[in-house]
């Protein structure tokens, strides 16, 4: 059990002088993460309560809200309704990913990540995506945030026809973190991806996306662009990948239909 003397010794470092110019809320995030990782806290465990960080870092107290929505929008922390904040279980962990895929020091193994659904809505707006659904009356939107092995975060937008891909647009949205989307589309479709196409780009990223992967509006990141394709022409989704600066190797998947075939 965690003493308040090993969290005042956890929490010391945020007590000196700050020269990253990280926001507040991000260098607590971070602290929590490294505290997570090197075990201080383990899967079930409860953090401190929120005036209990305010007091053991030199953060406010709205600070420490933030942060810990942070935490929750990236899949690692849970809280309980008037029970307090827990370290997530690992029922985020997606397996396989097909375009999320950032190599690890070793440059082979890939690093583990976590998604977690934000929302889905039916699209109203026009963009990239909808010249890949001609006469489709309802393009479903879902949004998600990608934690990449407690590193960074990619935010995602997943963007299908409803008439296609009904479980996928009606299953209730916590079903959806972690979940493989290409298992789900493949079981539903009965039908091999056989094409898919991926765009990279370095991009200013706008104000709503700059905000999902702690970047400031404007600032220069990665984005890229994928549409996966039955046949010639007959797109089943198309997804924006918003990533922030980082020296993780971003490796592109191979081509299907040999990753079909060998797919989970």
């Amino acid at each position: 059990m965690r003493t308040a003397e090993d969290n005042a010794k956890l929490f010391a470092p945020l007590l000196r002088p700050d020269r990253s110019g990280a926001p507040k809320y991000i260098r607590l995030t971070n602290a929590l993460i490294d505290a997570i990782n090197a075990g201080h806290w383990r899967v079930g465990d409860k953090l401190p309560t929120e005036e209990q960080l305010a007091q053991l870092t030199p953060f406010s107290l709205g600070t420490v809200q933030r942060a810990l929505k942070n935490l929750v929008d990236q899949g690692i922390v849970v809280r309980q309704h008037g029970m307090g904040s827990y370290v997530a279980q690992n029922d985020l962990l997606l397996e396989d990913p097909w375009h999320c895929r950032f190599l690890g020091d070793d440059g082979e193994a890939l690093l583990p990540v976590f998604s977690k659904a934000l929302a889905r809505e039916i699209e109203k707006d026009r963009g990239p995506w909808s010249a890949n659904f001609p006469g489709t009356k309802d393009i479903v939107r879902i949004d998600r945030a990608i934690n990449v092995d407690n590193e960074f975060i990619v935010f995602a937008r997943f963007f299908f026809d409803r008439e296609k891909l009904t479980r996928l647009a009606d299953a209730p949205l916590q079903d959806l973190n972690g979940l493989n989307f290409k298992t789900l589309i493949t079981q539903e479709l009965h039908v091999p991806i056989t094409r898919i196409t991926h765009d990279v780009r370095v991009e200013k990223m706008e104000t709503a996306f700059a905000l999902h992967i702690d970047m400031k509006p404007g600032a220069l990141g990665m984005v890229m662009r994928a549409a996966a394709f039955m046949g010639d022409a007959a797109c089943i989704y198309y997804q924006e990948f918003y990533i922030p600066p980082t020296p993780r190797r971003l490796s592109i998947p191979d081509q299907p239909p040999a990753v079909v075939r060998n797919s989970r």
